[in-house]
């Protein structure tokens, strides 16, 4: 049907009629005139109009039709509707039945598929084992099935806690479970407790002292018929009033200081066995060491200790670098380290780092790596820390003499500390302020100006380390002190062997 909104004024009724002449039914189309409200018209079919109103006039004497609803057109229920309605529903069916199929055929593969992974899976396995190339590339390992698709298998079905190469040096592929190991290297761990007298200046510059805990690691590197020994950093149990030792089981016994090295800060600790229960001496081991020498870069790393004063805490990684030298906030240097991203919190100092078969291949120290960044830490080389090790385990024991016996070096001396080191350019130790006439020090050739470092081989930092060594010598004895004297504007060691006297000398 033609379009005669224009013509009809812009008038297009929702519900048009046409009656056709000659006919007693209506025709209609449905739309709207723009901006306006649907209305309805129908064409005047007969001259003329009412009056006054401009509508059509419509003939009142033919008979109208029920209603607008019966001269609606109907569409046919035959012909080619019928035929298009059956086409698309043949069509619905096939695909539905499509659907269907697929969906029973995937999932009778996919079991089909399962079964023959299963069946494969041993000699997937053996396959594994000899190609270390695809073992590293990915966690899921790829096998084809009977259409040669590829088909996922989860990686851990492959895991194992070693596995051999195909390398002609017989390395071993990484993996990250060390259990096995660590269940086997942790009896020789410990963990230790120390209490500390520390001192400080109030606000109204009063000196004041507590008592606190500190923690940190061991391993037992030796024991004998009556004693237990355990390796450890100096700056563990330095200053400590006691020393308490932790063992694989919970159970707990006193410790006290074999001896130390605080240029390597290495020290030596021992447990009396008679502390120790049957059940303790049957849990705990010797702890297995390693060559420091051999290790690579990039090759596995644990580290077991108190991580924190947790307990014995377990990280892993790899060895990062070694043969490192670090200056340290207090002006010392520490050289040939390794280091390891493994984790080395405050706790672990003293404990172990390991290599993947289980031996020690060098002695945690949180002190060197510090707690500012993550994944670098250090460790003393073992096979430098050994034979410091041995020789204090293996050093013979003095005992302290008797007060009334105990010699002396006829001096009086100052304590030369860092902050007064680096102040003045004084080597830390005893300044000898005075030397005693009739001493054993005045015949030696000690001078005044003289810094005393050593006595006995044994390092002296204060009045305090002078007076604990000469405890174990009586008057009379001849010990060899080491002295840094200025000469020409610089220090220099000398070493000096001095009659000890005794203290009614002094007086």
């Amino acid at each position: 049907m033609e379009d005669n909104r224009e013509e009809q004024g812009g008038i297009y009724s929702s519900r048009h009629y046409d009656y056709t002449a000659g006919e007693d039914k209506a025709t209609y189309t449905t739309g709207s005139t723009p901006g306006s409200s649907p209305y309805y018209s129908r064409p005047n079919m007969s001259a003329g109009s009412d009056s006054g109103n401009g509508r059509p006039k419509i003939d009142r004497s033919r008979p109208e039709p029920d209603t607008f609803g019966t001269d609606k057109p109907r569409k046919s229920k035959g012909g080619a509707g019928r035929v298009f309605g059956k086409v698309f529903a043949t069509i619905g069916l096939g695909i539905l039945f499509g659907l269907a199929a697929g969906a029973t055929m995937f999932f009778l593969n996919k079991a089909d598929v399962t079964t023959k992974i299963e069946e494969q899976a041993p000699a997937i396995s053996e396959q594994q084992a000899g190609n270390t190339d695809n073992t590293a590339k990915s966690d899921n390992k790829k096998v084809k099935d009977a259409n040669d698709e590829d088909t996922q298998i989860p990686g851990d079905a492959f895991i194992s806690s070693e596995i051999e190469s195909d390398m002609d040096d017989s390395a071993k592929i990484i993996v990250t479970d060390v259990s096995e190991m660590v269940d086997d290297t942790m009896p020789a761990i410990v963990s230790i407790t120390g209490k500390y007298i520390i001192t400080g200046q109030s606000f109204w510059g009063q000196t004041y002292s507590e008592e606190t805990d500190g923690s940190g690691s061991g391993i037992i590197i030796a024991q004998d018929d009556s004693r237990l020994y355990i390796a450890t950093n100096n700056h563990v149990v330095e200053d400590s009033e006691s020393l308490q030792v932790q063992f694989i089981d919970g159970k707990t016994a006193e410790a006290s200081i074999k001896g130390t090295d605080a240029d390597m800060d290495l020290a030596v600790i021992m447990v009396d066995l008679d502390d120790l229960e049957d059940d303790t001496m049957d849990a705990i081991k010797v702890a297995k060491l390693g060559n420091s020498d051999d290790i690579n870069i990039g090759e596995p790393a644990v580290v077991i200790g108190n991580s924190l004063g947790y307990g014995q805490t377990v990280t892993y990684g790899v060895i990062s670098a070694k043969d490192r030298t670090l200056e340290m906030d207090d002006g010392t240097v520490s050289k040939g380290l390794i280091q390891t991203d493994a984790a080395i919190n405050p706790g672990n100092s003293g404990g172990a780092l390991l290599n993947i078969a289980g031996e020690v291949i060098g002695i945690s120290s949180s002190k060197i790596g510090g707690a500012t960044v993550d994944g670098v830490g250090f460790a003393i080389p073992i096979t430098s820390a050994e034979p410091i090790l041995s020789d204090i385990v293996e050093r013979v024991e003095r005992t302290k003499v008797a007060d009334s016996k105990q010699g002396y070096l006829g001096i009086g001396g100052q304590t030369v500390t860092e902050e007064v080191s680096n102040m003045y350019g004084l080597p830390v130790g005893v300044l000898v302020r005075q030397v005693y006439e009739g001493t054993g020090a005045a015949e030696s050739g000690l001078e005044q100006g003289d810094v005393i470092t050593a006595v006995g081989g044994t390092k002296i930092e204060s009045m305090e380390d002078l007076r604990e060594e000469l405890q174990y010598y009586s008057k009379d004895d001849v010990v060899e002190v080491t002295v840094s004297r200025l000469e020409g504007g610089l220090y220099s060691d000398i070493t000096l062997d001095v009659r000890l006297v005794d203290k009614k000398a002094l007086e």
